[in-house]
């Protein structure tokens, strides 16, 4: 039992860490900060305005208990697309974010789902 709940806890304490991130992600985004890095990448401008709601709409949706799975999915999608744009573009010294959120994503899921088997 007292396993379950530091698994649980865990899970929960990562998962948020990873929902403030992709919020923080986000703002920078929806504000129009990150539009010139975007047109920069060969990119639309707006293309930051869709990316930045998906990563808001995965931040919630990853303290949703009902829908933290699909949004680990559709996350990792993001991070997979963001590191191809990395590396595409040169920048392999910027993987650090997305593989970091990748992990504690992956890392509070599976945290999760043992929590929940106990």
């Amino acid at each position: 039992m007292a396993t379950s709940n530091a698994k649980t806890i865990a899970s929960w304490v990562l998962i948020g860490l990873v929902a403030v991130g992709f919020l923080l992600a986000a703002l920078g985004k929806l504000t129009g900060a990150a539009a010139p890095m975007f047109e920069g990448w060969g990119y639309p401008s707006w293309f930051a305005t869709l990316i930045g709601v998906l990563e808001l709409a995965g931040a919630i949706g990853l303290l949703v208990p009902k829908t933290t799975r699909y949004a680990v999915f559709g996350l990792t999608l993001l991070m997979l697309g963001a590191a191809y744009t990395h590396v595409s573009n040169g920048e392999a010294s910027q993987l650090a974010r997305p593989g970091l959120f990748l992990v504690v994503m992956w890392v509070g899921l599976w945290l999760r789902g043992q929590a929940n088997r106990n």
